[in-house]
């Protein structure tokens, strides 16, 4: 079987590897598993940046390519091109173009017999673009983040560029996985399509308007610069895309100032693809000055003291349920039988559907964990059962691979690891082969798991995601057992889970005075903007509530003690409260009503705490 892989890097940077004369990409063909062998093909300069000759080569080659599919006589071929173009060319030039269509045949000899005249056309056309300048541009980017580019020599050239225009900084590099292609593109079709004081206007993800520290800079439309005159904002509008979308409409040259004047539309459309004088009868439209949010200067000393929890993961590798007799329940508490828990594998990604650990495991490898969806403020639904291969270890946990485990006399957690191994070998993709070898280098990721301190009594947690903040205190000396029928299993610890940020600390107090701020309506509130916002409202948490002056605690402020004692409260409050609503949000809302009153006096509290 031929493959044809056009080096992606190679189509938008074509001059990277052009000699004195030509442009060129290259083109990789792998015969059935053979080794691949690269084949270059190239335009002479002078021909790829005049559209009108470029446009009569390519209709040369079309003839010939037709000619050669007829009678299979390359001369030939060659012929009806020298015939067929119409353009005056140097030898050069000629003997490039002959060069190019000789390897065009000679794909279609291997049966590669694809559209190369079209793909030249398309490949090379940015290129006689560049030489006539527009009055206007208006598009619809690609809408993908960088972390779903697979490509790395791709990745590596959009880094490249989003530093050449200042969309990020280089101490940004935990910004890159998010930033919108749209974004580079809007500034790169300014910069090498658009005339000064033309216009460009393209459709975007309406993230770029809100508090997304990845698009901060891009609101400024610095490089090119450009004037955004005009917003429509698209949010209300239903059905359009699966994100909300607005239009952003600037022209180059000038520098951007806000607030800049947004229309917002809307309404609920009858069917998608309407055209817009049917649509807009069904939309209605209000006008207001945008603003960009206001990223805080002076960030919270915690900022950087909360962390992400283990990246515990594939789910159903690691997340368990009991196996237990209905009368007898768990046979044996030292090594229960265990299986992959159900909601584990029911969520799972596609390549991991069907995948089901089951066995025996020592108890000494049974922890406890909390997910953020079972999270409500001041307390939790339930915690879940994990195997893991790891002990306490100083001040953090070590981790085992199977042979460690064996030689240890834990057979039962070696041979559910050995399983997990072969799945993890089985379906692991190619970009998994190279940064986790072995299935406990992806439970580990970014030593997240390890570097958890089971000494540490007191844990701090919240929400990495969703649309509120939610906080609770766990304390790792008073887990509660799994209760398994009529027996009951105890958990050896608890370990944070990726879903959740975490601080440790051996006192209680400090983590209850943050627990008490986390849950406040007021910082709930302001970190809104910040937030970027999907079809269903404002989603992901991260670090945003500390990008806030929260302050470190002090024991001898009488303020923040009274935030901690009232957290106490509230978790002994709701510690054995029976939830009648089952979804989070109906959890939540219910947990918020039982403590109503301890809620106001707290957000009382953090409004002087912190100024707002």
């Amino acid at each position: 079987m031929l493959q044809i892989q056009l080096k992606s890097q190679e189509l938008l940077r074509p001059l990277q590897r052009s000699r004195a004369s030509v442009y060129e990409f290259n083109v990789e063909v792998a015969n059935n598993g053979k080794k691949p062998k690269l084949y270059t093909i190239q335009i002479p300069k002078t021909i790829a940046t005049e559209k009108a000759s470029f446009s009569k080569v390519i209709e040369g080659y079309k003839s010939a390519i037709q000619d050669y599919r007829t009678r299979k006589n390359r001369t030939e071929a060659f012929e009806v091109f020298v015939r067929s173009h119409r353009v005056q060319l140097s030898d050069d030039e000629l003997d490039v173009l002959g060069k190019t269509l000789n390897t065009i045949l000679a794909f279609m000899d291997m049966g590669a017999d694809a559209i190369w005249a079209f793909m030249l056309s398309n490949i090379y056309a940015p290129i006689t673009l560049t030489q006539s300048k527009f009055d206007m541009i208006v598009g619809n980017p690609p809408w993908i983040a960088m972390r779903y580019i697979e490509n790395k020599n791709y990745q590596n050239f959009i880094k490249e560029q989003v530093l050449a225009f200042n969309l990020l900084c280089s101490k940004d590099v935990k910004l890159f996985a998010n930033l919108e292609m749209a974004t580079f593109f809007f500034c790169r079709s300014s910069e090498l399509y658009l005339q000064e004081n033309g216009i460009i206007a393209m459709v975007m993800p309406r993230s770029v308007l809100t508090g997304s520290l990845q698009h901060a800079s891009f609101k400024q439309l610095g490089k090119p610069k450009m004037k955004l005159v005009k917003i429509f904002d698209l949010e209300g509008v239903v059905p359009l895309f699966n994100v909300p979308s607005c239009v952003l409409i600037a022209v180059k040259g000038d520098a951007t100032k806000y607030p800049v004047l947004a229309r917002k539309y809307i309404g609920k459309l009858s069917e998608k693809n309407l055209r817009l004088n049917q649509a807009i009868k069904q939309l209605s439209a209000n006008d207001y000055m945008y603003q960009p949010p206001l990223t805080p200067k002076k960030y919270s000393w915690y900022y950087n003291e909360f962390r992400r929890g283990g990246d515990i993961y594939p789910r159903s590798f690691w997340f368990v349920d009991f196996e237990a007799h209905p009368i007898l329940g768990v046979i044996d508490s030292s090594k229960p039988l265990l299986k992959s828990a159900s909601y584990a594998t029911k969520e799972a990604k596609d390549r991991w559907i069907g995948v089901e650990v089951k066995g025996n495991v020592e108890a000494e490898f049974l922890y406890a964990t909390l997910l953020s969806r079972d999270m409500v403020p001041f307390g939790y639904v339930k915690m879940h059962p994990i195997v893991l291969p790891i002990e306490p270890y100083q001040l953090g946990y070590r981790i085992f691979n199977s042979d460690a485990l064996r030689n240890r006399g834990f057979k039962l957690i070696a041979e559910w690891l050995e399983r997990v191994e072969e799945f993890w070998d089985e379906r692991r993709t190619e970009k998994d082969k190279d940064r986790f070898p072995r299935v406990i280098d992806r439970l580990n990721y970014n030593g997240l798991l390890t570097i958890q301190n089971p000494r540490k009594r007191y844990v701090a947690l919240y929400n990495m995601g969703g649309t509120n903040v939610v906080s609770c205190v766990i304390n790792r000396h008073s887990l509660q057992d799994f209760k398994v029928f009529k027996a009951s299993v105890k958990p050896k610890g608890f370990v944070a889970d990726t879903s959740t940020y975490i601080y440790e600390k051996d006192n209680e107090i400090e983590p209850h005075y943050l627990c008490a701020i986390l849950n406040s309506t007021v910082l709930n509130k302001v970190i809104k903007p910040l937030q970027p916002r999907g079809l269903f409202g404002e989603r992901a948490i991260h670090r945003r509530p500390f990008m806030f002056p929260v302050p470190k605690f002090d024991g001898g402020n009488p303020k923040h003690l009274e935030l901690a004692q009232i957290s106490i409260k509230c978790h002994n409050k709701l510690k054995s409260k029976q939830f009648s609503r089952k979804s989070t949000a109906g959890t939540r809302s219910e947990a918020r009503e039982t403590i109503a009153t301890e809620i106001k006096r707290i957000d009382e509290l953090v409004s002087e705490i912190l100024n707002l």
